[in-house]
């Protein structure tokens, strides 16, 4: 699951970059927000589940109670970016550096199945 996050890292850092290079700091920065937004919320989920790692018997609950968690965090660190930074965020940028942290597991379900069929 750390692997995850290194990945949703990496792609945040090209997201950001991308959104630099194209649009200017304002836009990087906005990416840079979208990205933390989820990629913070997912670190403290790996940590929760963790931790709950050593106890099997509560794997489930600690799943459901982590995704939870994650949700809640991301909406809260969404609203306070927007709140705090509303006159300097940029909306695409944003939603892309949450969008392409967010989907990153999406690919790596979809490559593994894509593996696993052509064996």
């Amino acid at each position: 699951m750390v692997k995850i996050l290194y990945l949703q890292l990496a792609v945040l850092l090209v997201v950001v970059a991308l959104s630099g290079l194209i649009a200017g700091s304002p836009a990087a920065w906005s990416a840079a927000a979208g990205g933390v937004s989820y990629v913070l919320p997912s670190a403290v989920t790996v940590l929760f589940l963790n931790i709950f790692r050593s106890m099997p018997q509560y794997a489930g609950y600690a799943f459901i109670f982590g995704e939870g968690l994650r949700i809640v965090l991301a909406l809260v660190l969404m609203v306070a970016f927007f709140a705090l930074y509303h006159q300097e965020l940029r909306f695409i940028p944003f939603l892309l550096g949450l969008l392409a942290t967010s989907h990153v597991i999406f690919f790596i379900f979809w490559k593994a199945k894509y593996h696993v069929k052509r064996k």
